[in-house]
């Protein structure tokens, strides 16, 4: 009856168009308060506070400073014009150009929805300019802007790092691989729609001294990923600690390297990851009542037992896991869905054999896909309202993407070395 009391009255209310962090807290009341629990309603509140109340969570507004900071000071245009130099002479070239600087800034934003929305502004008028169709144009952001989520630094590693008790440096090294991964596939879909619809190359022609001379002035930006990394990974810092000296680093950036940021820019970027990281708290604070209560029912237990009973092999296990995260992600947004299922599903996965980055990447990537798929697609609600363009329009043309997605998954199922082996090689 709690059970069913609890998940019951949250889709409903989802249903009725209530945002997820609020359906969620409204059920967690009406549970606590009709359902014979036998807990005064101070516990919810003691509950919420203890959600929110990690020092690892700290981690998420300071790295959504410093990629506020980086791309306030001039970043993007420089990452895009390095992505030029290499691929812009490529049929399609712009499209793979618009991947490349979505991989290089999501290393540095840490955030799917900024890195959409920064490299968006930038491209999808630059390639509509060059004769891209403007549905391809914002297709392809779309999807290259879940790469932010993969690559390290990525605030959804974080979250699910806390969420799944799972060391965040050795995510965020076993990120790297699978990003390239991702990467490397969406390339390939904009190189062949490219070249199947002629789409015009870039009229640059790069040479060594202008490669070398775009590489240079973007540097100081690309190497933050790697001091953050570099400081996890050699035991320097903690991912706090690290996202506060990338901060500081990119402030150093931008002010006397760059030059472009200005005093009067900071509490713009401030208020910007202020919002992100308010929206992540509460989804992390509401999320820990209700997890507990589906706890104490012995749902994990329930479900694991389920599953178990259909007598099914690893991989049998993995895809049915897998697929309620795809199912789930169509309707829920990535946060929310995470921080229900992960702790959910997490053991499922890993007691049929899989390790533990390899699930979390197997997460992160699944439900990525999530983020370029309607109806909830934050990431396709972005590009539509740069692109002025309809979602129907967006969607035709993100059907190779997609494809180009769930294989990818596949192979993260089928080879685990891509997201074991690097976090082994730095014993992690």
């Amino acid at each position: 009856m709690i059970t069913g009391l609890l998940i019951g009255s949250f889709i409903l209310l989802l249903l009725l168009g209530i945002p997820v962090v609020w359906a969620m807290a409204a059920a967690v009341i009406l549970t606590t308060t009709f359902g014979g629990i036998g807990l005064p309603i101070a516990w919810l509140s003691q509950q919420v506070l203890h959600g929110a109340d990690s020092i690892t969570l700290s981690a998420i507004p300071l790295f959504l400073l410093a990629g506020g900071v980086m791309n306030k000071g001039g970043l993007t245009h420089r990452i895009v014009g390095v992505a030029e130099d290499v691929f812009g002479r490529v049929p399609g070239g712009l499209g793979l150009v618009n991947v490349a600087t979505a991989l290089v800034y999501g290393g540095i934003s840490g955030s799917a929805t900024a890195d959409t929305g920064a490299v968006a502004a930038i491209m999808i008028p630059a390639m509509e300019k060059r004769g891209y169709p403007r549905d391809f144009s914002a297709a392809v952001t779309a999807a290259s802007g879940t790469l932010g989520m993969i690559v390290p630094p990525s605030v959804i590693l974080i979250l699910y790092g806390v969420i799944t008790n799972t060391s965040i440096g050795g995510l965020f090294v076993a990120g790297i691989l699978p990003g390239l991964l991702v990467c490397a596939a969406f390339m390939l879909v904009a190189y062949l729609v490219g070249a199947r619809q002629g789409f015009q190359r870039s009229e640059r022609r790069p040479t060594i001294v202008s490669f070398s001379r775009d590489t240079l002035r973007a540097l100081p930006a690309l190497l933050m990923p790697l001091l953050v990394i570099g400081a996890i990974v050699g035991g320097i810092a903690t991912a706090t600690e690290a996202a506060a000296l990338a901060l500081v680093y990119a402030l150093l950036v931008g002010f006397l390297v760059y030059r472009e940021l200005s005093w009067r820019d900071l509490p713009g970027i401030a208020l910007e990851a202020l919002s992100t990281t308010g929206a992540i708290m509460m989804i992390m604070a509401v999320a820990t009542p209700f997890a507990w209560i589906l706890t104490i029912e012995q749902v994990p237990m329930m479900a694991a037992g389920w599953i178990t009973g259909l007598h099914t092999g690893p991989y049998e296990t993995i895809a049915l896991v897998l697929l309620v995260l795809k199912v789930v992600g169509f309707w829920i947004d990535l946060g929310p869905a995470l921080v229900i299922l992960g702790p959910i599903l997490t053991p499922i996965a890993q007691a049929a054999g899989f390790g533990p980055y390899q699930v979390g990447l197997l997460f992160i990537v699944t439900l990525g896909i999530g983020l370029f798929t309607p109806p909830i697609g934050t990431n396709i609600f972005v590009v539509c309202n740069v692109a002025r363009i309809d979602m129907w329009s967006v969607s035709r043309r993100l059907v190779p993407f997609w494809i180009a997605a769930i294989l990818c998954v596949v192979v993260l199922v089928a080879i685990p070395a891509i997201t074991q082996w690097l976090p082994g090689v730095f014993g992690l």
